[in-house]
């Protein structure tokens, strides 16, 4: 059965869709099947990866016959016509030997009209979403939220078994931020009816520890009563312009166009640690 995780923050521009793409194909490499939804009407997550993509695309944005999750949610349409797949391969280097690797997931395209939406029914994408738990196999299913709070945003959570909250590691990302996130989840649960959601913790993305503020702030984060209060994720996403700049040109997720780059090494150990923290959340 999918576990549907959205990640999620207020604030814009702290690496949700980078996260929802290099974690989703992180697990796809582990061999998990994965779903992302790119649930944010400035559809970051769909241009990275269909921009220039004529049968996705024309002048005035995605073209009016390709499905999003506007009709998923605003026109209940049959949830099975917006997937698409992706895949993508690389020829890599091992003990003088090349191998191929490769990377497969299904996208459900963003849309600029998620404005409009009117998300008069909360339960339209968990239902949808259970139609998919029935009927295939996804291990995970990962929704990419606006920095919002909105009827939008709590159709979304009442989808999630989990939020992850990325922050940036930096005096200026106050925990407040946060704080509000985990605010408005009781607040979803309990005047929404959202009851199975739950946040399953934040991580710091972009992080450069060799600052000295950066790493006496993380030192401080993962004080065992810090971390567990606040519910940290040992793992740090490091920067590395480059790398991003690269997958982004290629269109291809970073363990794929950087496969043997540290920040790939980087989402590598906290989808381990994801599930992990999911097994003992869930008593396994």
């Amino acid at each position: 059965m999918a576990i549907v995780i959205g990640v999620y923050n207020r604030k814009g521009g702290v690496g949700k869709t980078s996260s929802v793409i290099n974690l989703g194909a992180q697990f796809a490499m582990e061999g998990k099947k994965v779903l992302l939804i790119d649930g944010d009407s400035q559809m970051n997550l769909t241009q990275y990866f269909f921009e220039g993509n004529e049968h996705v695309f024309d002048d005035d944005g995605v073209r009016g016959d390709v499905e999003t999750i506007y009709h998923v949610i605003e026109e209940q349409c049959n949830i099975f016509n917006s997937i698409r797949s992706c895949e993508f391969t690389a020829r890599r280097k091992w003990n003088n030997k090349f191998r191929k690797i490769e990377c497969s997931f299904d996208i459900i395209l963003g849309s600029g009209d998620m404005d409009y939406a009117s998300c008069s029914d909360k339960d339209v994408l968990d239902k949808q979403l259970e139609w998919v738990r029935k009927q295939s196999d996804y291990d995970y299913i990962f929704i990419d939220f606006p920095p919002a709070y909105s009827l939008l945003t709590i159709t979304y959570m009442n989808a999630c078994d989990y939020l992850l909250v990325p922050l940036h590691l930096s005096k200026n990302s106050s925990m407040s931020g946060y704080q509000n996130v985990m605010q408005k989840c009781m607040e979803a649960k309990q005047e929404y009816g959202c009851t199975k959601l739950r946040v399953l913790g934040l991580f710091f993305i972009n992080t450069q520890l060799y600052k000295s503020d950066q790493k006496e702030m993380y030192e401080q984060c993962m004080e065992d009563e810090m971390r567990e209060m606040l519910k940290f994720f040992r793992t740090t996403i490091r920067y590395d312009y480059s790398a991003m700049q690269i997958s982004e040109a290629e269109q291809r997720p970073l363990c794929i166009s950087c496969n043997r780059n540290d920040i790939v090494n980087d989402y590598k150990a906290l989808a381990e640690e994801i599930e992990e923290r999911i097994q003992e959340e869930r008593g396994v």
